[in-house]
């Protein structure tokens, strides 16, 4: 049986790209993400041992919490977020069982680099139609 602070991969799975998606933050080692800097889409790396600095930037309801197997420091990360009163939970089996499962991850260093505001680069093709930019310029300007 899970634990009440996790959640396990399948669920996070259906979840990833939804509204309801929680804040997804990766807390790896430097020398775990090195091994394997791929990010769960949507995470955001953040250092384990600095998160009284960060748990306040989390925009989200909730939170879950990816370590590389889902134990120490996910599960350390999640408690201290849930005793300061924001819901958080590790995921189960951590990095290691989401890659296990070939669900979609995303090369950290093609990420491109937020600017001062937090925005990125929108991706579009060379000679996009009307409807291909009217609407996220419409969504840019209703956020």
């Amino acid at each position: 049986m899970p634990s009440p602070t996790t959640i396990s991969i399948d669920k996070l799975a259906r979840l990833v790209g939804t509204p309801n998606c929680p804040a997804l933050i990766d807390v790896r080692t430097d020398e775990d993400f090195a091994s394997d800097p791929r990010l769960i889409p949507g995470s955001i790396r953040r250092p384990h041992d600095r998160v009284q600095e960060w748990s306040g930037s989390i925009a989200t309801p909730s939170a879950v919490i990816v370590c590389q197997g889902g134990k120490k420091l996910s599960e350390g990360v999640a408690a201290w977020l849930r005793q300061v009163g924001k819901p958080a939970e590790a995921l189960e089996g951590g990095h290691e069982a989401w890659i296990a499962a070939r669900l979609p991850t995303v090369i950290s260093v093609k990420i491109p680099k937020p600017d001062a505001a937090g925005r990125t680069v929108w991706v579009t093709r060379s000679r996009p139609k009307i409807d291909r930019i009217a609407c996220p310029w419409l969504i840019r300007r209703q956020s």
